[in-house]
């Protein structure tokens, strides 16, 4: 294709849409001519067969009437409605009608925070520096996964991230040994 077509074709069908939406929008004849919103549609009546009388029983006739009178009384405005009252029974509790602009509600008392003691942070630690542990053994098989398959850019940047965990690993080691002998000392003490 050369530059030529690949303008023309665009531009074509820009054209063509625009045409289609000028003929859509905008109103090319008298407006249609509108009832007046008072006045009733227009019924047209289509030529029908004559309809037979059908004859119903009196008694047929009078279950009928009373039918609709019931249901005419059921059909009242809503202030005639009334809902269902259900007695009470032992045990069930009354709801308190609602209120306009209640009052706000107490909230519970908030717990106070427990004490951070030696043995809750040896606990915290202990627990950290198995899951680094982990992290160490994971990054460890990562990296020689990535050298064995030649990927040296990937094997570098783990041997970093892996001397970084290390690190921090040997200051959990040494702060769990440090609160591991507060934490005895704690328990002793009880």
């Amino acid at each position: 294709m050369n530059n030529r077509s690949r303008v023309l074709l665009p531009l074509g069908a820009a054209l063509v849409l625009g045409a289609a939406l000028m003929l859509r929008f905008v109103p090319t004849g008298p407006p249609p001519a509108v009832a007046p919103a008072g006045a009733p549609p227009p019924v047209t009546v289509s030529p029908s067969a004559p309809s037979a009388s059908i004859s119903i029983p009196a008694d047929a006739r009078a279950r009928l009437a009373e039918k609709v009178k019931s249901r005419q009384g059921e059909g009242g405005t809503s202030e005639e409605r009334r809902a269902t009252v259900v007695p009470i029974g032992p045990g069930d509790v009354v709801p308190e009608p609602e209120v306009a602009n209640p009052l706000p509600q107490q909230n519970d008392p908030i717990e106070p925070e427990k004490p951070q003691t030696a043995e809750w942070k040896h606990g915290k630690l202990v627990r950290m520096t198995e899951l680094m542990t982990r992290d160490v053994e994971r990054l460890e098989e990562e990296r020689a996964e990535a050298e064995a398959s030649g990927n040296k850019e990937e094997a570098r940047r783990l041997a970093i991230q892996l001397s970084r965990h290390r690190a921090r690993l040997a200051t959990l080691h040494e702060q769990t040994a440090a609160l591991a002998g507060q934490a005895s000392q704690e328990q002793a003490e009880r």
